[in-house]
């Protein structure tokens, strides 16, 4: 009879395991397999060019994700405009409803890592990734203070347009990548003229230049990365503002504007590669270049030492309340540093995959050998040679607010023509500002 006990004791306490277990299978299941993982993104893509895909990238990383993933849903709020994101993101940081992880409004990185809204990704950085699989400008985007907070998903590199059929009519060949600035203020003198002798100059030789890219064509940083130093008033500061200065010279009193280029009426104009992208091949090149052959160069530079590049990225953050950090982990990783998605996005999107692997490929080549873009097409050499060493901006909280009062102090002192006067006082005006 005891026997009989003991045998009825473990059965039972064999059936109560089991039962204990599937209760907790399918506890675990609903309170914790279950998981919503939250995405921040705004519509229209970062480079404000007209863009038909807009979300095909990231459903098709979600579909990828899900299905790597069965119990995890990633969703998206879509419909929310480049320009109303920033306020949207704000708000639900306030309200304690941010994303798991989100696409950086531009000019707000700085104000995001200093401020803790962001997740520190060294530690997974240093778990999974190889770093050297970015272009160094890219990643450096999404580091503050030394900290990795953010990584980079697109790059938009600046580039100086050219118009091929007004240099072949005055007889110039279109420049290399490599050329001077020397050389591009020759060739702009050169085609600044009047060409139908009626006493008024209607060709010209550049638009759009501004006078942070006569900064980049000399090397200038004019802070430090921690915003505790300014180099305003030095000697080549003046030179390449002078130089910009010599430029707008040859305009007379006459604003060049893009419009003039877009009658090809100009024979240079900065443009970056997403708006090359979009414009150079059909539906619309037909509705803004089709009047005249044009291409794409590098910027060019004072000195053969220095890439003049400016380069945009577009950067996502994990966010530092996120209850669920290493799945939010593993789909930034799927955006940002899977070969896959950013193939996929050099092909959808206007801008450059921030992995060299994806840049260096042969589908990659191709993709720019196309018929749409010619004879004239950029190669990976060139925009390889773009992205590396192109222009990392400091990273300060402060930098966005001084940079937009630096740029209304020189751009006036431009315009009177007092710049060499007036840099010490800007310099002392900036410095203010930072304290």
């Amino acid at each position: 009879m005891n026997k009989e006990k003991c045998v009825n004791c473990w059965r039972w306490a064999l059936l109560a395991s089991l039962l204990l277990a599937i209760g907790g299978w399918f506890y675990y299941h609903s309170q914790f397999g279950k998981i919503e993982l939250r995405l921040g993104i705004y519509s229209g893509g970062s480079w404000d060019v007209p863009n038909s895909k807009e979300y095909e990238l990231i459903d098709q990383a979600i579909k990828r994700f899900e299905k790597a993933h069965p119990n995890v849903t990633v969703s998206y709020e879509s419909g929310i405009s480049k320009e109303d994101y920033s306020s949207w993101l704000s708000d639900a940081i306030i309200n304690g409803e941010q994303p798991d992880l989100f696409i950086l409004p531009e000019n707000d990185f700085n104000l995001l890592a200093s401020s803790g809204a962001l997740k520190k990704l060294d530690h997974f950085i240093a778990r999974d990734l190889d770093v050297s699989d970015f272009y160094d400008s890219a990643y450096q985007a999404g580091t503050y203070n030394n900290i990795q907070y953010a990584l980079p998903f697109e790059s938009n590199p600046t580039m100086m347009c050219i118009n091929k059929d007004l240099l072949e009519k005055e007889g110039i060949e279109v420049p290399s990548t490599g050329w001077t600035l020397a050389e591009f203020y020759h060739i702009c003198k050169q085609v600044t003229k009047d060409t139908d002798s009626d006493g008024v100059v209607d060709q010209y030789g550049l638009a759009g230049y501004t006078w942070q890219q006569a900064l980049a064509a000399y090397g200038i940083q004019l802070f430090d990365e921690n915003g505790t130093q300014t180099y305003f008033n030095n000697e080549m500061v003046k030179t390449a503002l002078s130089m910009l200065g010599r430029l707008n010279a040859l305009n007379g009193s006459y604003r060049v504007s893009t419009e003039d280029f877009d009658k090809g009426k100009v024979a240079f104009l900065p443009m970056t590669l997403a708006q090359y992208r979009t414009y150079k091949p059909y539906p619309y090149h037909v509705a803004k270049y089709s009047s005249f052959s044009w291409t794409c160069i590098q910027m060019p530079a004072a000195f053969s030492t220095v890439n003049a590049t400016e380069v945009s990225t577009s950067l996502y953050g994990i966010s530092a309340k996120t209850k669920h950090d290493q799945l939010a982990w593993e789909f930034l990783s799927l955006l940002t540093n899977d070969k896959a998605t950013q193939q996929h996005l050099f092909e959808t999107s206007q801008g450059i995959s921030v992995l060299k692997s994806v840049m260096e490929n042969a589908e990659t080549k191709e993709i720019l050998r196309n018929d749409d873009f010619g004879s004239s097409a950029l190669t990976v050499e060139t925009l390889d040679s773009m992205m590396t060493g192109a222009i990392v901006p400091p990273k300060f909280k402060k930098y966005n607010t001084v940079l937009e009062k630096t740029d209304y102090l020189i751009t006036q002192a431009l315009e009177k023509k007092t710049v060499d006067s007036d840099l010490a006082e800007i310099q002392r005006t900036i410095e203010d500002l930072l304290k």
